[in-house]
């Protein structure tokens, strides 16, 4: 049961994932101005768009209201079943032994992380929000995915790995993650276009005029400053691209030599498919999101694509340091 559970979280997790960039990215981050309910309603209000109803300010957009709230729906499902599996485990009903404190953490995340989801709504869509909320939905999944590798059957290693090699997984780990968390940064401030429709130059140059120091300004917390559409400069906003695209670079460069490195190792071969072509196709849908001036559809996809990359690495990372190495 537990791992059956497992595997509906992580599905439900994908399913917010996706609809939460689909949120934001059309511009649904504030359809419903109040938090948990929709204009004071469990469901959007059956009004003529446009209507201003008592007491907001904010005049209705139905399918932007509609957007947020199925995101609602699909986290609120995903925290009951985070909970599920937590009794679960208390309960001992894992297949093979799991220890409480991943369970536990995994729930406690979860309710700080619905925590973001209301202060991303009260508080305007704040970047610095809403790119934490963001990272929030993909360390949810990794959670859930960790706990199911660990009910997996353990395999053998053939092969004795180097620490430096572990150390380079773990160093493209990191590096992954923060070029999703500059991912978030560039959608959130609405700086995926800020070089225009342009790939490798921005705005007709090789490196055009930048405000790298606003770039990373987390800007005032408070419900008297409205973030939608973005409030930097474009020098700002180009700064932010760039910085995006050269940590694109850069863990491209990472994740190419983790697989030049671990190639020796034959029983790691499958692993090391998936994260090439996962990586191909990250790079190439970061680069049609520029040139067509980002597309609803691709733009999601390169936030799945993100996601699915951090949790190949991931089941890589699980496989290298679990699994005991009895044979050389």
């Amino acid at each position: 049961m537990f791992k059956k559970l497992l595997k509906i979280s992580i599905v439900l997790a994908f399913i917010v994932v996706i609809l939460g960039a689909y949120t934001r990215l059309g511009d649904a981050g504030l359809g419903c101005p109040d938090w948990p309910t929709c204009y004071g309603q469990l469901i959007v209000p059956d009004a003529i768009d446009g209507t201003k109803l008592a007491g907001y300010e904010r005049p209705l957009e139905s399918t932007k209201g509609w957007k947020e709230m199925l995101h609602r729906y699909a986290a609120s499902l995903l925290g009951l079943a985070i909970f599920a599996l937590f009794f679960l485990a208390i309960k001992d009903k894992t297949k093979r032994p799991q220890a409480l404190a991943l369970p536990a953490f995994t729930a406690l995340f979860v309710v700080l992380q619905g925590a973001f989801g209301m202060w991303t709504v009260t508080l305007l869509v704040h970047p610095g929000i809403v790119t934490t909320h963001l990272i929030g939905g993909f360390v949810t999944t990794a959670l859930l995915t960790w706990l199911l590798l660990n009910q997996g059957r353990p395999a053998i290693t053939y092969r004795h790995i180097l620490k430096r090699h572990k150390f380079l997984l773990l160093i493209t780990l990191f590096i992954l993650s923060v070029q999703i968390a500059l991912g978030g940064w560039t959608s959130t401030n609405y700086a995926a276009l800020s070089c225009g429709e342009e790939f490798p130059t921005c705005l007709g140059s090789w490196w055009p005029a930048m405000d790298f120091v606003n770039a990373l300004h987390w800007g005032p917390i408070g419900v008297e400053h409205d973030y939608e559409y973005g409030v930097l400069e474009n020098s700002a906003r180009a700064g932010i691209q760039m910085m995006h695209r050269i940590g694109a670079l850069i863990t491209t460069l990472f994740v190419a030599l983790l697989i030049y490195v671990f190639s020796y190792q034959q029983h790691l071969r499958s692993n090391l498919m998936l994260i090439g072509g996962l990586l191909a196709t990250q790079v190439t849908l970061g680069i049609l999101n520029v040139l067509l001036s980002i597309p609803m559809a691709i733009a999601v996809l390169h936030n799945t694509v993100a996601l699915l990359l951090l949790l190949s690495i991931l089941a890589l990372l699980h496989k290298v340091v679990k699994m005991p190495a009895t044979m050389t």
